[in-house]
C-alpha cells in the first residue's frame, strides 16, 4: 500500500470512529472509578499512566487513591489506533518504580499486550493493571467492559453530562448486589420522603429463599415470577397516584426493563462498589437467608447500565444517609404531602420514623 492509500485508509478509520461513538461524561467515569475494585490506597505506592491516552485516566485514579502519578510514554499505535510498531517502545526515560506497588493505567486495551509490555519494563514489586475500556479479561480492572464501541472521552472533546429527567420521578428503585446497602438506603429514602417502601426480599417465594439459603444461585426462571410481582407492586402504587421506593437487586438490564419499561416516572439507582468492600459487609451481617458465598455469582451476573439505559450509578463508600441525601438531591425528589424539596428537610429521624434495616442491604 502506498503512502496516499495508507493515509486514506487511516482517514476512513477516524471518520468511521467519529460516526459510531459512545459519549462517556465525567460523572459516569467518576462513578465507575469510585466503585471499581482497585487495591486500597494502603497497598499502592504510585500510579503509572501510559501516555498519551492514559494520562487523564491515570490522574483521576491517582487522585482517588491519593498517590503520586508518573508517566510512561510509549510509542505503539498511531492516531487511527492502528499499530505502527511491532511492539510498544518507550519514548524517553522509563519511571523508576522498581520495588514499588503500582497501579498501571491505560485508556483502552484490546488484548492487554501494551499493559503487559509496560509492566515488564517497569519491574515493580506488584502491578494492578487498569483500562478504562476494553475486554474484561485484558486487564485486572476494566472500568467500561460494557461499552463495545469507540468512545468520546470528555478530556478530548466537549461531552455534556448525561441528561436528567425533566420531572422528578414518582418511584425510585434502589438496586445492587447483596450487601451493597440497597435495603438500608431504600428505607432511609422512603422515610425521608414519607413514601411507601417495598422490600423485594418480601416478594420472594419460599422456594427461592430456601435455594439461596442452601448456597444455590437463582436463575432467570426463579426470578421471573418475583420480578412480575415487583412490577405489579410498582404499577399498583403509580396507578393509584402514590409514590413508592423499591429496593431490588435488578442485576441484569433485562430485569430492569421488566421493572421500568413503560414507566418514565420510575427512576432506577444502582448502588455499586468494590466486591471486597461488599464481601466485608456480608461477613458482618446476621439473621439473613442469603449465603455470602453467592456474592461472586451476583457480581458475575451484574450488568452495569450501558449507554442509553436511564439508570444512575452511585458508589457505596459514603454512609447510607449521605447516599440517600444524594439521591434526593440529584433526582430532585419531594415528599408526598408538600411541595418542599426533601433535600431541605431536617435529616434527623421523625418520632414515627420506620426503622431502617440494620444490615447493609438486602439480597435480591
Amino acid at each position: 500500500m502506498n503512502d496516499g492509500a495508507r493515509h486514506g485508509a487511516e482517514d476512513d478509520l477516524r471518520r468511521d470512529a467519529r460516526d459510531d461513538r459512545t459519549d462517556l461524561p465525567f460523572d459516569r467515569i467518576v462513578e465507575r472509578i469510585r466503585s471499581a475494585d482497585l487495591p486500597p490506597r494502603s497497598e499502592v505506592d504510585a500510579v503509572v499512566a501510559i501516555a498519551r491516552g492514559g494520562t487523564v485516566p491515570g490522574a483521576l485514579i491517582a487522585y482517588r487513591l491519593e498517590r503520586p502519578l508518573r508517566l510512561l510514554r510509549l510509542a505503539f499505535r498511531n492516531d487511527a489506533n492502528v499499530p505502527a510498531r511491532a511492539a510498544p517502545e518507550p519514548l524517553g526515560a522509563v519511571p523508576d518504580v522498581r520495588g514499588l506497588r503500582i497501579v498501571l493505567v491505560d485508556d483502552v486495551t484490546v488484548s492487554g499486550a501494551t499493559l503487559r509490555a509496560a509492566a515488564d519494563r517497569l519491574d515493580a514489586s506488584s502491578t494492578t493493571t487498569v483500562a478504562f475500556k476494553g475486554r474484561a479479561e485484558a486487564a485486572d480492572v476494566v472500568l467500561f467492559p460494557d461499552v463495545p464501541r469507540c468512545v468520546r472521552w470528555p478530556w478530548f472533546e466537549d461531552v455534556p453530562p448525561a441528561p436528567r429527567p425533566s420531572d422528578p420521578p414518582r418511584a425510585v428503585i434502589v438496586a445492587g448486589v447483596s450487601g451493597s446497602g440497597k435495603s438500608t438506603v431504600g428505607a432511609l429514602l422512603a422515610d425521608r420522603l414519607d413514601w411507601p417502601y417495598v422490600e423485594a426480599d418480601d416478594h420472594h417465594p419460599a422456594a427461592n429463599k430456601a435455594k439461596m439459603a442452601r448456597g444455590e444461585a437463582l436463575d432467570d426462571a426463579d426470578r421471573a415470577p418475583w420480578l412480575a410481582s415487583l412490577r405489579a407492586e410498582l404499577d399498583r402504587h403509580l396507578d393509584a397516584g402514590s409514590n413508592v421506593v423499591i429496593s431490588c437487586s435488578a442485576l441484569k438490564a433485562a430485569y430492569r426493563r421488566v421493572l421500568t419499561d413503560g414507566r418514565p416516572e420510575a427512576a432506577l439507582v444502582l448502588l455499586h462498589g468494590p466486591p471486597r468492600l461488599i464481601a466485608e459487609r456480608l461477613r458482618e451481617r446476621e439473621d439473613h437467608f442469603f449465603d455470602p458465598k453467592l456474592l461472586a455469582s451476583q457480581v458475575a451476573t451484574l450488568e452495569l447500565p450501558g449507554p442509553g439505559e436511564s439508570a444512575f450509578v452511585i458508589g457505596i463508600e459514603p454512609d447510607p444517609e449521605r447516599i440517600a441525601e444524594r439521591i434526593v438531591r440529584d433526582l430532585r425528589l419531594r415528599p408526598i404531602d408538600t411541595g418542599t424539596d426533601a433535600g431541605a428537610r431536617d435529616a434527623g429521624p421523625r418520632a414515627d420514623a420506620r426503622p431502617a434495616r440494620a444490615e447493609p442491604g438486602g439480597t435480591e
